[in-house]
């Protein structure tokens, strides 16, 4: 599948995002917070699932997990969140670049999980 030259772009701003929301609620790596702004936790939610459902329609796994999982604005559902956008952007940039083995995921039509996602 080929994907926009901004497709990475997009999924790092996203995953800079949430990982700005996680790194503002701590305190010396600790949690100060584990609920976050329902309304900025929902707009990124959403621009993720939209993100996740172009990339790979409903059928995709991980748009079907995103759905699943990441329902909370709470630190535990973000930090899931943010394991699949990081392996979404393994399997794309694996994809993009056209070299086997760059990426530690596969193509995104074998439905697989990244390796990264754990």
């Amino acid at each position: 599948m080929a994907y926009e030259i901004n497709t990475l772009d997009r999924i790092d701003a996203l995953y800079d995002m949430g990982r700005n929301f996680v790194e503002g609620e701590q305190v010396h790596g600790a949690a100060a917070e584990f609920e976050f702004d329902v309304c900025k936790f929902d707009q990124w939610r959403r621009k993720v699932n939209d993100l996740l459902f172009s990339l790979g329609g409903c059928e995709d796994l991980y748009y079907q997990r995103f759905s699943k999982d990441v329902t909370k604005p709470h630190i535990r559902h973000l930090e899931e969140g943010l394991r699949i956008l990081s392996a979404v952007r393994d399997d794309v940039a694996s994809t993009t670049t056209g070299q086997p083995g760059t990426g530690k995921g596969t193509a995104r039509g074998s439905r697989r999980p990244s390796v990264s996602y754990h």
